[in-house]
């Protein structure tokens, strides 16, 4: 009982207020130029048509919007890659500010411990150390 649906019925008058614009919009671009309703229904056809901004103004508006999402979409692609991604030799591409690098002196060590053996999730093994197992010619 102490629900509040002041949001969903918020997003429906939103839906109904969109829903509306765009059946009114389909149908505005598809009435006929002349007054083709008769003597009787002329007068407020015509005033109808007379107070609306030509048909030619759906099309520029569509267009701007259009172009405008796709300016949006492209800056927002834009600054993701240049701004928010870390460079490609910065370590947080590889690990991030939780990880736990497991750190051990002697190499001998790490081999046995670490390296062809399943670690523990709790620890995370130094990339150069695994690159160098990896790719290590003998």
């Amino acid at each position: 009982m102490g629900e509040d649906y002041s949001k969903e019925y918020e997003w429906f008058a939103y839906y109904i207020t969109a829903s509306s614009v765009l059946i009114f919009t389909i149908i505005w671009s598809l009435l006929p130029e002349q007054n083709e309703m008769g003597p009787l229904h002329g007068g407020l056809f015509q005033a109808i048509l007379d107070i609306l901004p030509q048909r030619r103004w759906v099309i520029y508006l569509q267009a701007f919007v259009l172009m405008g999402m796709l300016y949006t979409y492209m800056a927002l692609f834009s600054y993701n890659e240049d701004v928010l991604m870390p460079p490609l030799d910065d370590l947080n591409t590889i690990t991030d500010s939780q990880s736990r690098i497991a750190v051990v002196e002697d190499e001998q060590k790490f081999l046995r411990h670490y390296a062809f053996e399943e670690t523990s999730a709790l620890l995370d093994l130094p990339i150069m150390d695994v690159c160098e197992v990896l790719h290590h010619s003998d």
